[in-house]
């Protein structure tokens, strides 16, 4: 599975404008419903600040998954924020988070969750690509950026 299967230019918020954890969970689920992936957001985003309020969804290194089901969604829906400020997801490192990928799942499905996000953090691994990612202003940088990787990833599958 490739990351750019689901992420885009549309899919990419960068930079986000809000300051806060539900703010910025706020900010993505209301782009996803200007996509139209959504037809509301109140139910969704209640539950996922009530998950961050339980059990944070940060993983350390400036990164947080936030994460719920849909019933709007038959397929993985996927949204990436880039907070240049970072923000407070009470990550186990004590780091402010940068990179904020959102997904929503369907409900009988939530194996591709789990292998979009081991692909993401494969990607995320590389401290220069972390870094090349944070400096990025436009959505279409980071997808310069993602579709890079994908492309020297797979040349190296390709050559082993």
């Amino acid at each position: 599975m490739n990351l750019s299967d689901l992420l885009n230019e549309t899919t990419v918020c960068c930079p986000l404008v809000s300051n806060t954890r539900n703010g910025a969970i706020q900010e993505l689920l209301n782009h996803l419903q200007s996509l139209g992936y959504l037809s509301a957001t109140i139910k969704l985003y209640t539950y996922i600040e009530e998950l961050e309020n339980n059990h944070s969804t940060a993983a350390g290194k400036g990164v947080a998954y936030p994460h719920s089901t849909s019933i709007e969604a038959d397929n993985l829906i996927c949204v990436l924020g880039i907070s240049k400020t970072g923000l407070n997801f009470n990550s186990p490192d004590g780091q402010l988070c940068h990179i904020i990928l959102l997904t929503l799942s369907p409900d009988e499905n939530p194996l591709k969750h789990r292998k979009f996000i081991t692909r993401f953090r494969t990607m995320f691994d590389d401290p220069n690509l972390r870094s090349a990612l944070l400096d990025a202003n436009q959505p279409k940088d980071v997808i310069t950026i993602i579709q890079k990787w994908e492309d020297d990833d797979a040349l190296i599958d390709d050559l082993n």
